[in-house]
């Protein structure tokens, strides 16, 4: 197969793509200064009662184990808090705006994409809890949407990504093969979605350099927690073609990273750690039975 010239170029020309969900825009600008208020969030998410419906459904769910029923978003709010509901309601938009715009023969990809992408933010958050708690809702979205340039190369040509799946099987390296079938690596992909659909700048930098946070100009900490649940969650069976066969934390830029800021890590059991990765697996399973299921 050839390469399909620009990719970037064909992304940019395809409108629903380039026109985000409204609810998306409004409340990434909210995610970005980081002192919603829930009023101000409960109005702009009761704006799209498909998004308010499946957030409920969330919050309902055995995913939150909440032991109230939600029965608004004014409530969900109360007990979650602005920063958390306003994530997952990025999230929610953004999920129905793709799942709206799938293709029936590319369901095997999407649903390892989305599974790769749950599995993920839920491996991202718990580690953030690890070393700074501040930081766990900002990850669980970044890390959901960390890999948005690969389900952008699914949406718009599964044929180019089922043949770079082929390459990287045969033992190619994830960018060579992106960059000579695409012209562009998925991060670079994910990022002209980024800035299109206001993504605030930390989840715009986990998109862009997930892969190498040592490159992010800001933002380093998130983009490293993210890739460190993302080379684990490649290492135990959730992976989405990355083509990850063994992990060695020392070797990883993005835990030198970590380490680096936070000198406790040294201590932190990481076998204790990947032992719950089971669990987190559910949760994930949980999450998105429950947005793909009618509300």
């Amino acid at each position: 197969m050839e390469q399909s010239g620009n990719f970037l170029q064909t992304v940019q020309s395809i409108d629903w793509l380039m026109a985000p969900p409204r609810v998306v825009v409004h409340l990434n600008k909210l995610l970005e200064n980081e002192r919603a208020h829930w009023q101000e969030v409960a109005q702009i998410i009761e704006t799209e009662p498909a998004v308010a419906a499946r957030i409920l459904k969330l919050v309902n769910s055995p995913f939150y184990g909440l032991q109230v029923p939600i029965s608004s978003i004014q409530q969900a709010l109360v007990f979650l808090g602005s920063i958390a509901v306003t994530s997952i309601a990025v999230a929610v938009g953004i999920f129905t705006r793709m799942m709206l715009k799938s293709q029936p023969e590319a369901a095997e990809q999407l649903q390892r994409f989305w599974w790769h992408s749950a599995c993920t933010a839920l491996v991202a958050k718990a580690l953030a809890r690890q070393i700074e708690v501040s930081m766990a809702e900002q990850v669980f979205t970044a890390g959901l949407l960390h890999d948005i340039g690969k389900l952008i190369v699914i949406q718009a040509s599964l044929l180019h990504f089922r043949e770079l799946e082929r390459r990287i099987q045969a033992g190619e390296a994830e960018h060579a093969a992106e960059r000579a079938l695409l012209g562009a690596t998925h991060e670079e992909i994910g990022d002209v979605l980024a800035q299109r659909w206001y993504f605030p700048e930390s989840i715009r930098a986990v998109v862009r350099y997930h892969s190498a946070p040592h490159e992010a100009p800001r933002f380093q900490t998130q983009a490293s927690i993210v890739r460190i649940a993302d080379l684990l969650c490649e290492l135990w069976g959730a992976g989405i073609g990355e083509g990850i066969q063994r992990l060695l934390l020392s070797e990883e830029p993005a835990w030198r990273i970590l380490e680096e800021k936070f000198p406790d890590l040294s201590n932190m059991d990481i076998a204790a750690f990947t032992l719950n990765m089971e669990e987190h697996f559910h949760d994930a399973a949980t999450m998105l039975q429950t947005l793909v299921s009618e509300v």
